[in-house]
């Protein structure tokens, strides 16, 4: 657990459970790790169909084990589409997500902001509004159903770090998931991800504590990449900012999971 290691944050932290992880042999180990929570990425072996008849019994797992949730809904399903059936299909997909996370126990939803629209094809203007009318049902449905929507910076669209700010001010009731990864490849290095999430910190309710090399969105533990976690830390701190973090590592290898929460509690305690 890392609470209040570092003067000025106090940070809960997690990991993702997706892939081929089983789910009560995971809760089981994010327990005798220290771990408070997971993310529960519905998509792949855990894609809503597939896990929504066991709702009640991973909820069961989750609340004898003292360990909470956020649901990560499916970034491959496109909120932004510029075909209007696609797009309702997409915010029926991720109202009947939402449906599934209140059902588990979890208080807050993660989701993409992002439109896949062909940039030759939309302009801007066009793929931001597409966005927006899925979002002007999404937000407030999430509210519905007693979760905080925690929109997350993208790269690939119009809502990258660099433009989140219109995007929190168009919506008071969202907050923010502030990715690492996604920030460093937007173009943002450690000293204005720092910048960043001390201005906003009020909006940031989530993190993605993600690193890469660089190039590419590798979702590598921290400390194995090029971020200065320890710069965005200090931020943090310097915000007196409070949230869960959830380690988003692309892998089924718990050893490599728990390096990463090793050495946020290092960068913390430093």
């Amino acid at each position: 657990m890392v609470t209040d290691s570092c003067p000025g944050v106090s940070l809960r932290l997690g990991f993702t459970v997706g892939l081929g992880l089983v789910f009560e042999r995971t809760i089981e180990w994010a327990t005798s790790e220290g771990f408070e929570f997971v993310e529960v990425l519905l998509d792949g072996p855990y894609a809503r169909e597939r896990i929504e008849d066991r709702s009640e019994s991973m909820q069961t797992v989750l609340t004898d084990a003292g360990v909470g949730v956020v649901v990560h809904l499916p970034f491959a399903v496109d909120p932004g589409s510029p075909f209007a059936p696609v797009r309702e299909g997409a915010i029926a997909e991720f109202t009947a997500g939402m449906e599934l996370a209140s059902d588990l126990g979890a208080e807050k939803v993660v989701f993409h902001p992002s439109s896949d629209a062909w940039e030759l094809g939309w302009s801007e203007t066009e793929r931001r509004a597409f966005v927006h009318e899925s979002l002007d049902e999404l937000v407030p449905a999430a509210h519905d159903r007693g979760l905080t929507p925690c929109l997350e910076n993208v790269v690939s669209s119009y809502y990258d770090v660099t433009t989140f700010p219109a995007l929190l001010e168009r919506y008071p009731g969202a907050s923010m998931t502030f990715d690492t990864s996604h920030a460093l490849l937007a173009g943002m290095k450690g000293m204005e991800m720092a910048a960043f999430c001390r201005e906003h910190a009020e909006r940031i309710d989530h993190l993605h504590l993600v690193d890469t090399r660089g190039g590419d969105d590798e979702h590598l533990p921290v400390g194995m990449g090029r971020i200065d976690f320890a710069t965005v830390f200090e931020g943090l701190a310097a915000a007196g900012w409070s949230g869960t973090a959830t380690l988003e590592v692309g892998t089924e290898d718990l050893d490599t999971i728990a390096l990463g929460k090793r050495h946020v509690e290092e960068l913390l305690n430093d």
